[in-house]
């Protein structure tokens, strides 16, 4: 196993060990892709100065640190302009987790009148007006002990998953909600998203994130 000892001050070490070491090579590392775990979170308000200081490093005063051209009209959003690299959301830990709220079992959710629940996936693999052939679910996409189970996602998200909860009345909340994790998955995951479709769905899920 691994001791969970380390601290948010190690993660930052560790990253400017990869990053100098990359420098020497002639790697220019532009940034870091980690989950959502507190003691990474605290690293990465530390390096990008998000309401975080390092008293005894100045590092988006290192000499490669480069300059974000940022919106004057944004005052809503705040980042430094000199960064050393900067951070994202590894896509698969967002997708996934996508998953995981939808099969918690403590977690209840809705849109409007309509009920987002497993059991309306399930009522599918178990009934028999479809087959796996329809669907292509088994019992294994809806275990929630399986965290990391990302082909589950794509499974959930098929257009026969979402084509069969369209056409029920009763299902369109968990309709919307695979909708959501079909449009993540195509816009952090696919590589064959275009740049511009990407930063239209991104603007959509916003949106009916804050509706979820």
């Amino acid at each position: 196993g691994v001791e969970n000892t380390y601290t948010a001050n190690d993660i930052l070490r560790r990253w400017l060990f990869i990053y100098e070491c990359c420098i020497k090579k002639q790697i220019r590392i532009i940034g870091f892709s980690s989950d959502a775990d507190s003691k990474y979170m605290r690293a990465m308000r530390l390096v990008s100065g998000f309401f975080a200081t390092l008293p005894n490093f100045k590092l988006h005063q290192h000499p490669n640190a480069f300059k974000l051209n940022l919106i004057s009209e944004w005052c809503w959003f705040y980042l430094r302009q000199e960064q050393l690299f900067l951070f994202l959301q590894d896509p698969t830990h967002l997708v996934t987790k996508w998953r995981n709220r939808l099969l918690s079992s403590t977690v209840q959710l809705c849109i409007g009148q309509q009920t987002i629940t497993i059991e309306h996936l399930r009522d599918i693999i178990e009934s028999g007006q479809y087959t796996k052939l329809d669907h292509n679910l088994t019992r294994t996409d809806l275990n929630p002990k399986d965290r990391q189970n990302y082909r589950s996602c794509e499974r959930l998200s098929s257009d026969d998953v979402l084509n069969i909860l369209k056409n029920n009345t009763n299902t369109q909340g968990t309709f919307v909600y695979l909708q959501l994790l079909r449009l993540i998955i195509t816009t952090y995951i696919q590589t064959t998203t275009p740049l511009k479709t990407r930063k239209l769905v991104e603007h959509y899920m916003i949106i009916l994130n804050k509706i979820l």
